[in-house]
């Protein structure tokens, strides 16, 4: 009853003051919050609506599909579209007053949940890019912004990234190679893939934070990111051949083995967990590469 109450009402985004008014003569809204919350959120885990939750405030957005085609219709357009916005840096970084000016009719703090629940972004604080070689851009913000560009939040995106595959990363030799290969000529990794997978591995494998030591350090392009673990082993993940392949390279430093047979089943884990999560559709291989052709770039296996 509900959720047919929540339908007939106007807008794909509701506040909770619009669900606790929904109520007619023959279905009365509990005066509860919480009780208000318990539905809520029953009927985002049936997937009939998305709950989104930020510092106290709840929405309620009735089909995600429609508000999901209207971000990526502004945020992801390619340069080509008409549609194409130039928010962001070569850097994939946002700031949220930027956003705000893309989505006026929405609550910033909304959108950002949104688009965080989504995996297509990750709230930064400025100061962390002081610790950063992306430091001149935190002092970029603070002379255009003052005062309050200072505790401005800043979005990561990493399908804003426009870099190429940085000139250090040709001519490395890697010890182990492996791919997750589209079988049909039709089948592609979607966009999306590449963004979660990306956060994925930022947040799940990154080292613990040790004082002002920065150990989340990596490198990033457009189809790839390249990180060292301190603990001897190197490793690469990039979207190759027109993203029909995902390709997993690792190196690892002299008694550093182990180390690296156990990174790399936490990295074609996760390869394989976000597939199944994001694109179960597209019809793929597992291939290990000959260690003969590890020299990069690599001709992945046909």
């Amino acid at each position: 009853m509900m959720y047919g109450l929540l339908e007939e009402r106007k807008g794909n985004i509701l506040t909770l003051s619009d669900v606790m008014s929904a109520g007619k003569a023959d279905y009365v809204i509990p005066d509860n919050r919480e009780d208000v919350l318990d539905v809520l959120d029953f009927l985002h885990l049936t997937g009939l609506i998305s709950v989104l939750k930020s510092e106290g405030k709840v929405w309620v957005v009735m089909n995600k599909g429609i508000l999901l085609t209207e971000v990526n219709g502004i945020l992801f357009a390619p340069e080509t579209f008409k549609e194409h916005v130039d928010l962001a840096s070569n850097t994939g970084i946002v700031s949220v007053s930027g956003l705000t000016r893309l989505f006026p009719k929405y609550d910033p703090d909304m959108l950002i949940c949104f688009l965080k629940n989504m995996e297509l972004c990750q709230e930064m604080n400025p100061s962390f890019l002081r610790t950063t070689n992306l430091h001149q851009l935190a002092v970029k913000k603070e002379e255009e912004g003052g005062k309050e560009g200072r505790g401005e939040s800043l979005l990561f995106f990493p399908c804003l990234l426009s870099t190429d595959r940085p000139d250090e990363m040709t001519g490395q030799v890697y010890q182990f190679g492996w791919c997750l290969q589209c079988t049909s000529k039709h089948h592609f990794f979607p966009p999306r893939y590449f963004h979660v997978l990306s956060l994925h591995f930022a947040y799940k494998l990154a080292l613990p934070q040790e004082g002002d030591k920065l150990n989340r350090y990596c490198t990033f392009w457009k189809n790839g990111l390249y990180w060292f673990s301190g603990y001897g082993v190197g490793s690469l993940v990039e979207i190759v051949d027109e993203s029909q392949c995902v390709l997993v390279m690792m190196s690892c430093e002299k008694g550093y083995s182990d180390n690296m047979v156990s990174l790399r089943r936490d990295l074609i884990g996760e390869v394989m967990s976000v597939y199944k999560e994001s694109c179960p559709s597209l019809e793929v291989k597992e291939l290990v590469i000959d260690p003969k052709e590890l020299a990069y770039p690599v001709n992945t296996p046909g």
